[in-house]
């Protein structure tokens, strides 16, 4: 089963999200800071972290860095209402999406990074 941890520091949102991605068949853990995000990181063994980009204790960038750090085979999507850095890549982020009442967005950004983590070379799929 694919593991998700979803980090946002709106608690309505983080409810939303929990339960729309365990409908879909996800496990699913939420995180309400960066420190939480890392820290689920490390122990849950995600496939995939959706991060907001300003988290309440640091930014998107320090939490994706601390993620990356020993979770490199980690996907990490951005979400937020501004708009996406110029270069993800420079971020450590796979994919990025607007925050929206549309949940679909975000639903189609997470399944196309789950396909491209199946045909990456050494995935664990």
């Amino acid at each position: 089963m694919t593991r998700i941890v979803f980090a946002d520091g709106e608690p309505h949102i983080r409810q939303l999200w929990l339960e729309e991605l365990q409908d879909e068949g996800y496990e699913v853990r939420v995180a309400a800071k960066g420190d939480d995000a890392v820290r689920l990181a490390d122990s849950f063994l995600p496939d995939v972290v959706i991060l907001e980009v300003l988290l309440p204790d640091m930014s998107g960038l320090e939490t994706i860095r601390m993620i990356k750090s020993t979770r490199k085979e980690t996907r990490v999507i951005l979400y937020s209402h501004s708009l996406p850095p110029r270069d993800l890549s420079s971020w450590g982020a796979d994919d990025y999406v607007m925050k929206s009442t549309n949940l679909d967005n975000l639903k189609t950004v997470l399944r196309r990074c789950l396909i491209s983590e199946r045909r990456s070379p050494g995935s664990r799929r």
